[in-house]
């Protein structure tokens, strides 16, 4: 069958359409070993609003279109259902990715024939199992359509027997050079959920499932075989430090296969210790992303964190002392879950910057509390909710009408004056980060050669291709 995938999210300067779309690429890997072809066209390469790919690919007939599907892009996602109905409404179009697991009422209204609630990697390919004929959208376990709307989970994809991403699917060169990052996920599910994540996070439901070492090690060596290259390794699992002893393992055998980039992961800071943080540092990696979030045990517990501030700056200090770098990000905004609960105060997001000064994440993002559907945060606020639509939810600004909302202690100006505060006394230490950067450069010459490359990019397209 001949199967054209979409990626929705225009315009490469958008940080969410940056990353390399992973979960299409396992799933059109798996796809292929089963016989069918895959092609896909990817939004985060096209200018605003420019459809003339997409409907170059319609022209070409496809016999199922399958779309990645996230809250932030409904519009996009709608025009791109419109276009297919248009050209011809007897083509399938099943969508997959997290809105499909929360919202697939709403996608099935616009015109998808069916909406995969979980893992799409099992369930995509047993409906195509008979290819000359009809898809099979009778009753199935993770598929959702009009007459079965609320099936029961799809099952979990064995990480471990997946066959590698299709790389060959996108232009993964480029997102290269445009984040100066490759990314890789070497597990899937979560066993620390909390109350504002999008769930299911498609590869965040459940119980974690890490693939073995061998497996991860196999997998990244191929991956530099064909991307050779000054860039870091990002490992976007969710929570990648949750297993000790794996990380542990996994440190050994990236220290053995001498792949000559530095890494960096997701974690939480209170699965960082000492002698961990060193481990990673030995073993290549340049750094860290740790959620922050508050510097206020009240809010933590709002957001079902299960984490102490004492444990936040733990693990940061931790990280710094073992030569890793940090990315730390916070939250403002956040609103009581119950009528006995108040909503966040000045006197907290006061408290958020003074941990900020303390710790001094080398780089820090400061973001709203965004209550997205399917997350008790969102059952909790969605009588005050502010936005005209889902769609207009953004973590990153603040102003009247967007914040997503209404509180009763904050008004958007303060919330916006707390961003100016957090932000001012992160920058006041950025002489410490300068002295980080300097340090690893020296120690790690992977990530030395990986500033140079980004460097002389920066040079190249400030001052030559200015001139």
């Amino acid at each position: 069958m001949n199967v054209l995938f979409l990626n929705p999210p225009f315009g490469s300067r958008r940080p969410e359409g940056l990353d390399a779309p992973l979960g299409i690429m396992y799933l059109a890997a798996v796809l292929k070993d089963h016989g069918h072809s895959c092609r896909m066209v990817d939004h985060a390469w096209e200018g605003d609003g420019d459809w003339s790919t997409w409907e170059a690919a319609l022209d070409d007939d496809p016999e199922l279109v399958l779309i990645n599907t996230q809250i932030r892009f409904t519009r996009e996602t709608e025009e791109a259902v419109r276009r297919l109905h248009a050209k011809n409404a007897k083509v399938p179009a099943i969508a997959f990715g997290p809105q499909a697991s929360t919202e697939a009422h709403r996608l099935l209204e616009m015109g998808f024939n069916a909406c995969v609630i979980g893992e799409p990697e099992t369930v995509v390919p047993e409906l195509l199992q008979n290819s000359s004929g009809p898809l099979n959208l009778l009753p199935h376990a993770g598929l959702a359509t009009v007459y079965n709307p609320c099936p029961q989970l799809a099952p979990p994809a064995d990480v471990e027997t997946l066959p590698f991403p299709d790389w060959d699917l996108v232009d993964y060169d480029r997102y290269i050079k445009a984040t100066h990052n490759a990314v890789f996920t070497a597990s899937r599910g979560l066993d620390r959920p909390d109350a504002f994540n999008e769930p299911p996070l498609i590869h965040a439901t459940g119980p974690t499932r890490r693939c073995s070492v061998t497996r991860v090690i196999r997998e990244l060596t191929e991956l530099r075989r064909k991307f050779p290259g000054n860039y870091m390794l990002l490992f976007h699992d969710e929570v990648f430090t949750e297993d000790r002893a794996w990380v542990m393992e996994l440190c050994a055998g990236l220290r053995e296969a001498c792949l000559g980039v530095p890494f960096w992961c997701f974690t939480r800071p209170d699965l960082m210790d000492d002698e961990l943080c060193r481990i990673m540092a030995r073993s290549g990696f340049a750094g860290v992303s740790m959620g922050m979030e508050s510097g206020s045990d009240r809010i933590l517990t709002l957001l079902d964190r299960n984490l102490t501030v004492n444990q936040i700056k733990a693990g940061f200090r931790a990280a710094h002392a073992g030569g890793l770098l940090t990315v730390g990000s916070t939250m403002i905004g956040t609103p009581g879950q119950e009528p006995s609960q108040s909503d966040e105060t000045w006197e907290e997001i006061e408290a958020t910057a003074t941990m900020v000064r303390s710790l001094h994440p080398d780089v820090l993002t400061i973001t709203l509390t965004t209550p997205l559907p399917g997350t008790p945060l969102h059952a909790s606020a969605v009588d005050r909710l502010r936005a005209a639509s889902q769609e207009d939810f953004n973590y990153y600004h603040v102003w009247p009408g967007k914040y997503p909302v209404q509180l009763e202690s904050l008004k958007p100006d303060d919330l916006a004056r707390g961003v100016v505060l957090i932000r001012g006394v992160w920058r006041q230490g950025l002489g410490k980060t300068a002295w980080q950067l300097i340090k690893l450069g020296c120690r790690n010459a992977a990530f030395r050669r990986v500033l140079l490359a980004q460097a002389f990019r920066v040079i190249r397209r400030k001052v030559v291709r200015s001139g």
